[in-house]
């Protein structure tokens, strides 16, 4: 009842808030109908663009490119500079990361040039806020830090809150809640130490983001019902100013606490509803609840959901961070950091000027010019040094770069190589022990014979005779073993052409088991594993590159073997290390399954496995090439699929899925 009272309440105290809000557009819109084309106008359309961010971003954007126009038009700097900073928080907001990133970086220049300081202020904000978007913590904190520096100079109440505010969450990230918490209990204060001057749905909307701030520190902390009850005060404001863009930040937090606290249901609930709430908001679908939501299906079982919201995660994700995306960003970061290195150095160069301008003031004014000349041309000569120095240093660089990639790769190979030839030759050591005991037995049986012959005992030479030939019978047996193992050897040395053919992928995935397997007792011969295969019989040939595909399972068994290995060493008495290895056609697709029960992966770290160069392996042990080029194998090379799923100490599985339309 206490809860109910205080949720009418709140909604009684805000809703004039938002009519106002509402109200407030509504008068913009006339003003701007009477307005000519002047910087006026350019002002309104600006603001605008800002009231609308939050509501409806189609018009948010519409009107920044009219804005923009017209200020570029009549050549209205301050105007472009917040036409600029605004259009970069809807690009934000809309998920386009680089050209936010850019419009903000062009805004922050202006504000400089024109010593606009309230622009130079939101700049710098909403940079921030990019660079904690992108996981970029300590970028985001410096940048926050300037604009708090600024706000404090110039007594901005509101800005100090907003900076503040903004510093939890990196600080978070860094795992640094006692800094967090500082932080957080400043904006608070602040929070409710506003002006007059403030109305009320700034305050409202800076009362959501304070109280996002706590929950996230009450999650930080364990305190997870305080932390939940914070989340729905903060959510009932977003629904009340119709702020669809914290509301969607909001209900995935919850979503994630409640999966926290084992509630599936209302996980699930929310995370949909955050889902929802972002594609009315900006027509995008967020990756980070895609990948929730396919999390939370797999844990239900629901493969199907899990596999639909993790084929949208990959394509949103594409979307939002692919490749040309990523250079983008790097492009614009190491741009701005060039711009930032070049105004320190222009405002120390500025402090020497004047110092140096002040001793010689009396020599007059030609002197003077004829010093400021020199020096003019001493800086653009430094500064072709320095930047022919740079390249330099860039070239030798991507040199090193690519020397040390081509070594790791080769070192790989070599790995994988002799691995492969280490299981060989304890495979044909059996037989060969075999051939050289049956021929002692042999030739020793032939002395018997002949002794037997000579005594005449023809029953026995009979039965000597049987017994050698029997021997000599198991003598031919390991000997055509053996030839078989050398021929496998010699197939197996062969280059890959790539070339799929009709393959056994059941007689493929036991023959690397066993090779995987006496590749690790030739190494640790007190190791044991119970290999377990459950293998479709109905699986059929499938068109794949044999030793292409070879590659992969070497590379899966070492991997689990390596990892129930660790998991012995670390474990009490009594671990038995297994690996299982199922196949199944379906629908179509062959599914091959490999799972141990070894030391699993780090839920941090599980999006990384699939990155080259990336290894959790000590140093020498692996070069973070395996399942990179697997994956290329799998994916690339055959149109399949290769995920994994892993709990910590517990077990991992390795999922390769390939089509068989081209098959058989």
């Amino acid at each position: 009842m206490n809860r109910l009272f205080a949720t009418l309440l709140l909604w009684v105290l805000c809703l004039p808030v938002a009519l106002g809000q509402n109200a407030h557009l509504d008068s913009l819109k006339r003003l701007l109908a009477q307005t000519r084309q002047d910087t006026s106008r350019v002002l309104i359309l600006a603001e605008l663009v800002y009231g609308y961010h939050i509501y409806s971003t189609d018009s948010s954007l519409k009107l920044a490119e009219q804005a923009l126009q017209l200020a570029r038009r009549i050549r209205f700097a301050k105007g472009v500079g917040r036409v600029l900073r605004n259009y970069s928080g809807t690009l934000r907001d809309l998920g386009n990361l680089p050209q936010a990133l850019d419009y903000a970086l062009k805004a922050l220049t202006i504000a400089r040039d024109t010593r606009d300081w309230q622009l130079e202020v939101e700049s710098l904000n909403v940079i921030g806020i990019i660079y904690s978007a992108l996981s970029e913590n300590q970028q985001a904190l410096s940048y926050f830090e300037q604009s708090r520096q600024l706000s404090e100079y110039h007594g901005d109440t509101y800005g100090l809150m907003r900076e503040y505010g903004n510093m939890v969450r990196p600080f978070l990230a860094l795992n640094l809640p006692d800094s967090a918490r500082i932080v957080h209990q400043k904006a608070d204060w602040l929070s409710n130490h506003f002006p007059k001057s403030v109305d009320r749905f700034t305050y409202l909307v800076a009362r959501s983001s304070i109280l996002r701030n706590s929950g996230r520190l009450e999650t930080f902390t364990g305190n997870n019902s305080r932390a939940l009850q914070l989340y729905r005060q903060a959510l009932q404001i977003t629904y009340v100013l119709n702020d669809r863009r914290n509301r969607t930040t909001l209900l995935l937090a919850m979503a994630e606490l409640f999966n926290k606290l084992h509630r599936a249901d209302s996980s699930l609930y929310y995370a949909h509803l955050a889902l929802i709430n972002s594609k009315q908001a900006n027509n995008l679908v967020t990756p980070s609840i895609t990948y929730f939501l396919a999390r939370l299906y797999k844990d239900k079982n629901n493969l199907d959901s899990a596999f639909h919201y993790l084929e949208i995660a990959r394509a949103s994700s594409d979307s939002l961070f692919g490749p040309r995306k990523i250079q983008q960003l790097q492009l614009l970061a190491i741009a701005e950091k060039q711009r930032q290195q070049e105004l320190i150095l222009a405002q120390k160069e500025y402090q020497n000027q004047v110092r140096f301008y002040a001793v010689l003031t009396g020599l007059g004014v030609l002197v003077l010019l004829a010093l400021i000349l020199w020096r003019n041309n001493r800086q653009k000569h430094r500064a072709n040094e320095l930047l022919q120095q740079k390249n330099g240093e860039i070239q030798r660089t991507l040199i090193e770069l690519k020397t040390t990639q081509a070594q790791l790769i080769q070192r790989e190979k070599m790995a994988s190589l002799g691995e492969l030839t280490a299981g060989i030759a304890h495979e044909i050591q059996n037989p060969l022990n075999f051939v050289n005991n049956l021929s002692e037995v042999s030739t020793e049986l032939v002395g018997e014979l002949k002794e037997e012959a000579k005594a005449g005992h023809i029953e026995d030479v009979l039965e000597l005779a049987d017994d050698l030939q029997e021997t000599l019978e198991k003598v031919n047996h390991h000997g055509k073993r053996a030839d078989g193992i050398v021929k496998g050897m010699l197939q197996h040395s062969k280059t890959s052409s790539g070339t799929k053919e009709p393959t056994d992928l059941n007689a493929l995935a036991n023959e690397y088991l066993r090779l995987a397997y006496q590749n690790l007792k030739a190494k640790d011969d007190s190791f044991t594993a119970d290999l377990r295969l459950s293998l479709d019989p109905n699986l059929g040939l499938i068109n794949v590159a044999p030793q292409d595909m070879g590659r992969v399972l070497l590379n899966l068994y070492n991997n689990a073997f390596y990892a129930t290995q660790e998991q012995a060493r670390k474990s009490m008495d009594g671990f038995q290390p297994q690996i299982e290895v199922t196949t199944h056609r379906e629908n179509g697709r062959v599914e091959l399954r490999v799972k141990d029960n070894g030391t699993g992966i780090p839920s941090e770290i599980l999006n990384k496995i699939y990155q080259p160069f990336f290894t959790t392996k000590p140093t020498g042990q692996g070069t973070g090439l395996g399942l990179s080029l697997s994956y290329d194998i799998v994916t690339k090379g055959h149109g399949g699929e290769m995920i994994v799923d892993s709990q910590e100490n517990t077990y991992t599985e390795f999922v390769v899925t390939l089509p068989t339309s081209n098959g058989l």
